[in-house]
């Protein structure tokens, strides 16, 4: 049975007792539901139908093709139903994955304004850095993703088969101790801390474009610091404010106001992260649509463009 209607004018004959009566019901004419019925009695070699009867009478193999029948279109038409409720953003399940420093800022606003207005979507937020999203964009175990990229950064580009939305600029600062010598200054050069300590992450896929942007914003500089191997921003920070290194951060990871550390502009350099939301090329999710859309519009309310210069 390769055509579903067939199957549904038989099934509407069936319950009617008339080839009329079951064009009623499916908008059809009665040569149409006749049509229709008489290739699927070809197609399965069998008479489905009694037509010297009146009313008209399912044969024997009617009958049990009839109970058949009543299975596949109920589950057919519940399909169907599952589908517009997701198409009409009122069921099915969304996964979103973002790391961390977008789940502690404007991913929650995004999430919250989601499920206010479409509360029959089953949304699912997994915490999980670039490499693994993209695995699980791939695999289908994620429907929209928040990456990041820095500009300038030699073999940097957007993933092949992937779609993507920028949401926001997320710009790096000079990050001192409190009562650092230059804290007091509006915007502090790197050739300036010369001879300080700087945190940087390990070598790592996930880590290679930023520790390049360090690289050669030092270089930029004339410098050539020591270095703390630190991976996590939290450990940073702690170093950080206990004097016993500086580190260029992202103003994301400085989303918790703290006074034990002072953050302040890189003079002659605008270094900064893009963000993205990304997703599978070609895979169509209304509700995905959706979610890009509030985080762009969270992202952009946490991260504004700047107004651009005079004369620029």
């Amino acid at each position: 049975m390769d055509d579903l209607r067939r199957l549904r004018a038989f099934h509407a004959v069936a319950v009617h007792g008339s080839f009329s009566a079951a064009g009623l019901e499916l908008g059809y004419a009665q040569s149409v539901v006749s049509h229709h019925v008489a290739a699927l009695e070809r197609q399965l070699g069998l008479t489905l139908i009694n037509r010297g009867t009146r009313p008209v009478s399912v044969t024997d193999a009617g009958a049990r093709l009839r109970r058949h029948a009543e299975i596949i279109l109920g589950q057919v038409s519940a399909a169907e139903d599952d589908l517009r409720a997701i198409a009409g953003l009122e069921g099915g399940t969304l996964k979103v994955g973002a790391f961390l420093s977008v789940c502690n800022t404007f991913l929650p606003t995004a999430v919250a304004r989601f499920e206010r207005a479409h509360p029959g979507v089953e949304l699912e937020v997994e915490q999980l850095e670039e490499p693994a999203a993209l695995r699980k964009l791939r695999s289908g175990d994620l429907d929209v993703a928040v990456v990041w990229r820095i500009p300038g950064v030699p073999g940097v580009k957007q993933e092949d088969g992937m779609d993507e939305l920028h949401l926001a600029n997320d710009p790096y600062w000079i990050v001192l101790p409190a009562r650092h010598r230059l804290g007091r200054h509006r915007q502090v050069s790197l050739a300036d801390l010369a001879g300080e300590r700087f945190i940087a992450p390990p070598v790592s896929d996930f880590t290679l474009s930023y520790r390049a942007m360090l690289e050669q914003l030092w270089s930029q500089a004339g410098i050539a610091p020591r270095i703390h191997k630190v991976q996590d921003v939290t450990v940073a920070r702690a170093m950080i404010s206990a004097g016993l290194s500086v580190g260029v951060l992202s103003e994301l990871t400085m989303s918790e106001p703290r006074g034990d550390i002072t953050v302040r502009p890189i003079r002659d350099a605008n270094p900064h992260r893009a963000l993205y939301a990304t997703w599978l090329r070609g895979r169509r999710v209304p509700a995905g649509a959706r979610m890009v859309r509030y985080l762009a519009e969270a992202a952009q309310a946490r991260l504004p463009m700047p107004e651009p210069q005079a004369g620029a």
